[in-house]
């Protein structure tokens, strides 16, 4: 399925205009001027993130399922001895 250009800019613009909201809830018009400066196309592209509680819970701060394999088989290891 191709898009269209139509479909190109709409998207576009709901991703800037979902991260100048996300600016303006963390720091006011100071800092969106600090990430814009002017140009809000800027926002276009990057990754701007919510410093909250709930929005930072990401896979690197659980243990991986690696060292949570290793725990185990060590946790066992040390129990049969």
């Amino acid at each position: 399925m191709q898009r269209t250009r139509a479909y190109c800019r709409w998207q576009r613009t709901r991703t800037i205009r979902k991260k100048l909201s996300l600016l303006k809830r963390m720091g006011g018009d100071g800092l969106i001027q600090g990430w814009v400066r002017g140009k809000p196309g800027r926002l276009a592209k990057g990754k701007i993130h919510c410093l909250c509680y709930l929005c930072r819970t990401k896979s690197y701060e659980q243990i991986s399922h690696q060292s949570a394999k290793q725990n185990e088989t060590a946790t066992q290891q040390m129990v049969s001895y």
